[in-house]
């Protein structure tokens, strides 16, 4: 008999081969590596070939080190004709080079693959989810699976589609989980679903979130930086608050305008990007300058960093309150539906005089009346 008979390779090798097919052979240390090496040392074998291989190497697994098997996985993950059972059962073994061919390898079985996205160990199931070749049912199998690490490497996975249900079990998970949420914000900004976690995201996800909600609101333009609807009463109060450095009053009254739950609000007035306190006090309706001034009072610190007073002012002129308010409801846990509660009104939506009378009136707590107590 000639193992992978148009081989150049020496009669040792044949030797050892023939060896491998014997059940008296003996031990036979190193002997899987040694075929392995022997057999891609050509990309393509006839069919007989790769069964002959498959052959051998199954009866050798029996004694193989684990460092063996970890060695044929590497080195027949990626080759053409490698044997998909061989593959399989060594999938099945465990160990860094199961690891891998759960990661990379194309010739493992669906069902392997699939038990192994359903009940795998953790590990494994990370593994899957760094694949380029995920599709859709693995996809929501492993986007159902408790883990947290596994949630994170699907979400960094620029290659796996996520549905928008499978987006939202994410998103509910990133809720609880900052490296998911910042994972799920800046590789997907532009996915309504992801704008729950604006809180958690980057400058540059938070920017892309704002333009992506300004997009589908249909605004293009900068906005009118003219005085809005609204008491300047109510106004006066809350940035003497900021100015008194009042910060827990701040958020108190943040809380209670926006009807958020205390925590976002202290995390909104805390959060040192900035973005979060202007998106809010947009939402109810305070002009732009004020913005600026209050944002500047509750955190000092702004007012060193180079270029990032323009940038929240730039942010708070060209915010519209119908796109703040969005974000705020996304933020909260609410729906995208408009919000009801403000009473504070934009200047863009040029209400009548009569009709912001009615609005106001049929309120039971707006900002104003929150914001009059005494001081």
């Amino acid at each position: 008999m000639r193992p992978f008979a148009q081989d150049p390779t020496s009669d040792d090798l044949h030797h050892l081969a023939a060896r491998g097919l014997s059940e008296a052979g003996g031990p036979r240390p190193l002997l899987l590596r040694v075929l392995t090496d022997l057999f891609v040392m050509r990309p393509i074998h006839s069919y007989g070939e790769s069964r002959q291989f498959a052959e051998i190497a199954h009866r050798l697994m029996a004694d193989a080190t684990q460092a063996e098997c970890d060695h044929t996985a590497s080195v027949l993950c990626h080759h053409p004709a490698a044997p998909p059972d061989l593959l399989d059962r060594i999938a099945l073994k465990g160990g860094e080079g199961a690891l891998l061919l759960f990661a990379q390898c194309r010739a493992l079985s669906t069902p392997v693959l699939q038990d192994a996205a359903t009940t795998g160990e953790a590990t494994v199931a990370e593994a899957l989810a760094r694949r380029v070749d995920l599709d859709a049912a693995m996809i929501a199998t492993l986007a159902a699976r408790d883990e947290s690490a596994v949630l994170r490497t699907l979400a960094r996975n620029d290659s796996a589609p996520l549905a928008a249900t499978v987006l939202q079990r994410l998103v509910a998970r990133a809720r609880l989980d900052a490296d998911l949420a910042r994972a799920l914000a800046r590789r997907l900004p532009h996915r309504v679903e992801t704008l729950g976690l604006f809180m958690m995201a980057d400058a540059r996800a938070r920017a892309l979130m704002i333009a992506r909600m300004r997009e589908t609101a249909g605004e293009s333009e900068t906005l009118s930086t003219a005085l809005e609807h609204g008491a300047e009463t109510a106004l006066r109060r809350i940035e003497a608050m900021a100015i008194e450095g009042a910060t827990e009053d701040v958020a108190v009254a943040l809380a209670e305008a926006c009807h958020c739950d205390a925590a976002l609000a202290r995390a909104i007035v805390a959060d040192t990007g900035g973005e979060p306190l202007v998106i809010a006090l947009r939402a109810l309706g305070l002009r732009p300058e004020i913005v600026t001034r209050i944002f500047l009072f509750v955190d000092p610190n702004v007012s060193h960093a180079r270029g990032r007073v323009s940038a929240l002012a730039r942010l708070a002129s060209g915010l519209s309150q119908k796109v703040a308010r969005r974000i705020l409801d996304a933020m909260s846990g609410r729906t995208l539906a408009p919000v009801r509660h403000a009473a504070l009104h934009d200047q863009t939506a040029r209400l009548s005089s009569a009709r912001v009378s009615r609005t106001q009136s049929r309120a039971p707590r707006s900002m104003m009346d929150l914001l009059k107590r005494p001081a």
